[in-house]
């Protein structure tokens, strides 16, 4: 264990020191002996998320066995009154009715917090294809010390995404299969309506989508494309990333620009300072599907919906099967940032590290520092 930690000392410094500050690990995957991921911390440890609510800062994250679907697992909600510097865990919420569970995210309904997760059927196919996902929601109303049971609040066969806010709830969700990508939304949080497609070229794989809403009103969707069966790992062919805009009332997106060279997966987008950030899954082109979580910034003419660039500030610390991180606002400089990774020390290919340890990780980025 004191060997480990040394590496992690080590190894934890990789970033940009000015900007990446006390990286360490929140949630130990890696020396779990328990079996039991409905009630306990499982070793394989991912899909994080974070929010600000009343004034704390709250932590979701799945634990289970590995990256496989299955219904040993759960989702475990903790909250912090000190962003960060000390969690209590509030909840857990196992996986129900003999399906996995995964992917969660905060957002808010009539002023209480509330968590979407994705619940599949427990069988392997390419691209998820045949796992009947199920889009599903609970409820906290007090604040995050009791939760309503986990109920269904999308179509089937579409996997939400991460839900935004404007005049009302807004969700990019993709097709089972990974086919298609359309905008939803809803009034209430609970009650979803299916709109325009927001990108449908199948060969390309489009997944996870993060939507975000412009100062001007427009809004930016950017894509995850796997690509064909040769590019899925991520380590040969082509990294491409679609930006797809759309205008009030959002009828209609069109897809103008391919970010080449990069693949953001389970990317999430958020400004400070007017400045637009993302932080995402990095693949390195060569190198035997070896992974990274990374800090980007997208710049260019936001308002118009012109093209913009996409710049790699740092790496932080991770390896394997890494990154679906959080972030919250500390003050005008910082945010917490969470994400998960395999032990660094290792650096193991990716599809293998999918079935391994990985931990829940924690971070304060220092955005002043760029």
């Amino acid at each position: 264990m004191k060997k480990r930690l040394l590496l992690i000392a080590m190894l934890a410094g990789c970033g940009n020191a000015a900007v990446v500050n006390d990286a360490h690990i929140i949630v130990d995957g890696y020396n779990s002996i328990t079996s039991d991921c409905r009630g306990d911390v499982c070793s394989h440890n991912e899909n994080t998320d974070l929010t600000v609510f009343g004034g704390a800062t709250y932590l979701v994250h799945r634990t289970a066995e590995s990256q496989v679907l299955g219904p040993n697992s759960s989702l475990r909600v903790y909250r912090s009154d000190d962003h960060g510097a000390t969690w209590k865990l509030l909840a857990i919420m196992p996986a129900i009715n003999g399906r996995d569970l995964r992917d969660p995210c905060f957002y808010t309904v009539n002023g209480q917090l509330a968590i979407k997760a994705l619940t599949r059927l427990p069988v392997t196919s390419d691209r998820d294809s045949n796992v009947d996902t199920i889009a599903v929601a609970t409820i906290s109303p007090d604040a995050g010390a009791t939760w309503s049971p986990l109920a269904p609040i999308g179509p089937n066969t579409w996997s939400f995404w991460r839900i935004k806010d404007r005049d009302q709830h807004y969700n990019a969700a993709y097709e089972d299969g990974d086919k298609s990508v359309r905008l939803f939304s809803s009034i209430d949080g609970t009650t979803w309506t299916m709109g325009p497609l927001i990108y449908d070229v199948a060969a390309d794989t489009p997944l996870e989508t993060e939507l975000v809403f412009m100062p001007s009103g427009k809004l930016l969707a950017i894509v995850r494309m796997d690509g064909t069966n040769d590019e899925l790992l991520g380590s040969t062919g082509r990294l491409r990333t679609a930006l797809c805009w759309s205008d009030p009332p959002y009828a209609s997106f069109a897809c103008p620009q391919i970010l080449d060279g990069v693949r953001l997966d389970g990317p999430i987008a958020f400004f400070h300072d007017s400045r637009l950030f993302v932080v995402a899954r990095k693949h390195i082109l060569g190198v035997a599907n070896r992974k990274r979580t990374a800090l980007y910034e997208l710049t260019g003419d936001f308002d118009h919906g012109g093209e913009l660039t996409i710049v790699e500030h740092t790496e932080l610390p991770s390896t394997g099967d890494t990154s679906y991180a959080g972030v919250a606002p500390i003050d005008n400089d910082r945010v917490l940032v969470t994400w998960y990774s395999s032990v660094l020390a290792q650096d193991g290919p990716w599809a293998r590290a999918l079935l391994g340890p990985t931990d829940i990780w924690q971070a304060q980025l220092d955005l002043s520092a760029l």
